[in-house]
């Protein structure tokens, strides 16, 4: 029990905090060690804390270990505070921890836990970038399966050597990829940066030209995209699975608009959503990534309209605002086409919104017949909900995706608090 409590019967949200920091305590040094903290300096105590586990560990800690130890030590320090105003907040514990597999970088040349790949590597491994080697396409390049050394599968993007893809926005896809470490969102294995000297024909003479070769290396997904699961129909996968890939895709976006430094993907489509094995879902493709220092709304600047039709929101399309809202726009339609399918999707504008929700929930009921529980159709019912308030074409009615992640969490659980209480940008 927190000091605070024992002493003045003082509740807050702190009484977690202090809960937490003991029980974090007693996993990483044993049931003696707040007794121990007590007593010693945070500096000695860390020190004594990681020896015991490169000892238990028997060998050398990696760099990645290593700080996920010192971090959870240090927080755990944090969190006995006997003053509960210095204790953190569970969500900077949450930022914390989630910025440990975070690689700061701001070029190429400062790239960590990341490879380089020689270019004749990336073409030997891809059979010299063959046809038959070809797994997908994007509006930036082509995407070739090949095999490393070690046995792992790669995803080689290999980028159009076209005049409007420039150095900026390859370190543009490839510093977003290397800030981002989630179970869905797709990793970054290496890059390849090659400039080679060729002599072509120009006004008569002959001249030396650089010729760029960009690619990016990726881990390999082997169940293809969202995509291929979807038709007309609804999609083809139990309920179970979709609202697997549902809260998946989810999740990813709200680690993606949550961190300090906010990425909106601004190209969010079933053609961008990759499927592992285990059906979890991966979201790909940052070519048209933006950072943002902050969640405000974003005038650009470009007149020409990049991105998918039909998964952009009417005040890009219109004005060509961006903000969080627009990720949230084509994740409303991608639901939409989950659990509809694309006719549906087409055709729900024109019905009544009750009338609409009520065909869905009985099209899954009779898609899935006896073995959907009530739990199984409480999550239908709120998926869809969810999506129809993700496509408003006011964004100030759509909900976050923070919002949205908390719902899904919420589901079987009593709510407090409806999805949208009001208004946000």
């Amino acid at each position: 029990m927190a000091p605070e409590y024992i002493s003045k019967r003082l509740i807050t949200q702190k009484f977690d905090v202090f809960s937490l920091g003991i029980i974090i305590l007693q996993i990483m040094a044993g049931k003696e060690s707040y007794t121990k903290c007590i007593d010693t300096s945070p500096e000695v105590f860390i020190e004594l804390v990681y020896k015991y586990w490169v000892n238990r560990m028997q060998r050398t800690i990696p760099k990645h270990t290593s700080r996920e130890v010192r971090t959870c030590i240090e927080i755990a320090l944090k969190c006995v505070e006997s003053s509960r105003e210095k204790r953190p907040t569970i969500k900077e514990i949450i930022q914390t921890l989630n910025k440990i597999d975070i690689v700061e970088c701001s070029s190429i040349g400062q790239l960590h836990r990341t490879k380089e790949f020689p270019f004749e590597f990336l073409e030997n491994i891809t059979k010299g970038f063959s046809e038959q080697n070809i797994v997908g396409r994007g509006g930036y390049g082509v995407i070739y399966k090949g095999m490393l050394d070690n046995g792992e599968e790669v995803a080689v993007k290999k980028l159009h050597q076209m005049l409007w893809i420039d150095d900026e926005q390859f370190k543009n896809e490839l510093n977003n990829l290397m800030m981002v470490q989630h179970k869905n969102i797709v990793r970054l294995v290496g890059y390849c940066y090659h400039t080679s000297q060729i002599v072509v024909e120009y006004k008569g003479n002959h001249v030396s030209a650089s010729v760029v070769e960009r690619a990016i290396c990726l881990e390999y997904v082997q169940g293809g995209s969202l995509d291929n699961q979807l038709s007309a129909e609804p999609c083809r996968l139990d309920w179970d699975t979709c609202y697997k890939i549902i809260k998946g895709i989810c999740e990813g976006l709200h680690y993606l608009h949550n961190d300090d430094t906010p990425i909106y993907h601004l190209d969010l489509k079933p053609a961008n959503i990759l499927l592992d094995k285990d059906m979890a879902a991966k979201i790909a493709d940052f070519g048209l990534s933006r950072l943002f220092y902050s969640k405000q709304t974003y005038m650009t600047q470009s007149q020409d309209i990049k991105g998918t039709r039909g998964y952009m929101p009417p005040e890009y399309i219109n004005r060509q605002k961006i903000s969080p809202k627009f990720d949230v726009f084509s994740l409303g339609v991608i639901i939409i086409q989950i659990m509809a399918g694309k006719e549906g999707y087409y055709s729900f504008p024109y019905s009544p919104q009750k009338e609409f929700i009520k065909n869905v929930r009985e099209n899954w009921r009779t898609k899935e017949q006896a073995t959907m529980s009530p739990h199984a159709s409480e999550e239908v019912n709120t998926c869809i909900k969810i999506a129809l308030k993700c496509v408003e074409d006011d964004r100030t009615r759509r909900p976050t995706i923070a919002q949205i992640v908390n719902e899904l969490s919420n589901i079987g659980v009593a709510k407090v608090h409806p999805l949208v209480s009001g208004r946000t940008s």
